[in-house]
């Protein structure tokens, strides 16, 4: 019986690593995903609406707002589901059209990063959102 337990011990203690790392990887695949369901939300409101909406995003959490009247419809912040996940800093408009607003040049990628590794978010001229 003493021998049976010891081995569950020694199995238990070369598994937790794995189960670390696995955890790690799920949750930055976790926080890559709302972050582009929320991107697409913008520009779902965009079209709906008929107006610009902006996804402006500041360390780990970020806002989605109506332009004109700046109106924020939606915040997040990923720090109490994802705590170790940063965000790139920056802002991403889509027009009326649904397409990514030229007058903001350069900001059609969003990196999610954690200790695991690096997702990358991009969001093409026509507005289209992509996970790489």
């Amino acid at each position: 019986m003493m021998m049976v337990f010891a081995l569950i011990g020694i199995l238990l203690v070369m598994a937790v690593p794995n189960i670390s790392l696995f955890l790690s990887g799920y949750k930055l695949r976790g926080a890559t995903r709302e972050v582009a369901t929320d991107l697409q939300y913008a520009r779902l409101l965009a079209v709906k609406e008929n107006q610009s909406y902006r996804v402006a995003f500041l360390g780990n959490s970020y806002q989605v707002v109506r332009v004109n009247d700046r109106t924020v419809v939606k915040n997040r912040n990923l720090a109490a589901d994802y705590p170790d996940v940063t965000l790139t800093i920056g802002n991403i408009t889509f027009s009326s059209r649904g397409t990514l607003d030229p007058s903001t040049p350069n900001a059609d990628t969003i990196s999610v990063s954690n200790p695991r590794g690096t997702k990358v978010v991009t969001v093409s001229t026509t507005g289209r959102v992509k996970v790489e």
